[in-house]
């Protein structure tokens, strides 16, 4: 039995290759060996996670499949909505072309940083990201944006505190696999 689980946990960097051959990722190269590294680490656990990817924008993102269903992708393209069936937990992730938009990362920061009932408990503005948590409308939060490739992409993790314990580690994977490649795209 370990031998067979030890030769299936081999199989999941095949996998997630294979998968990238059927989404059409294979002919731009696949994504960079850094991003395929975290996503492997996250998207091979195939029994805790699917990854979400978006090719209009060209980004992905791993989702709890245990506690969050998919509603479907918007009608714009531009990401989804994973939520639990009580509406205690929800995911959600969206991007836009930044050329349209002009903005720098710190201005997007400046913004999300002003969003109505919110209050921080960590912030944290890196060169092409940054990170914002704390509690809204009583429900805990984590937001991660990026702007890579002339694409701004975020996603918002969002849950009831009692369950803190259990999201807690999922925040660290959805955020580690969190990524923008053009290798996701369609263009």
């Amino acid at each position: 039995m370990m031998r067979v689980r030890a030769g299936l946990a081999a199989l999941a960097p095949l996998a997630l290759v294979l998968a990238m051959v059927v989404q059409g990722w294979a002919g731009k190269g696949g994504p960079s060996p850094e991003v395929a590294t975290r996503l492997n680490a996250v998207c091979g656990q195939t029994g805790v996670y699917d990854c979400y990817t978006n090719h209009k924008y060209g980004y992905v993102v791993a989702w709890p499949k245990k506690h969050l269903t998919g509603q479907g992708e918007s009608d714009s393209g531009d990401g989804q909505v994973f939520s639990s069936p009580d509406g205690q937990a929800r995911l959600a992730c969206w991007a836009s072309f930044n050329d349209v938009l002009g903005e720098s990362i710190g201005q997007a920061y400046a913004q999300a940083l002003q969003d109505a009932g919110t209050q921080v408990s960590y912030k944290h503005l890196g060169k092409d990201f940054f990170v914002i948590s704390g509690v809204r409308d009583a429900m805990i939060f984590y937001r991660k944006t990026l702007l890579a490739h002339g694409v701004l992409a975020s996603f918002e993790l969002s849950y009831a505190a009692p369950l803190k314990a259990a999201f807690d580690p999922i925040v660290k994977d959805v955020a580690r696999s969190f990524s923008v490649d053009p290798a996701f795209s369609w263009r």
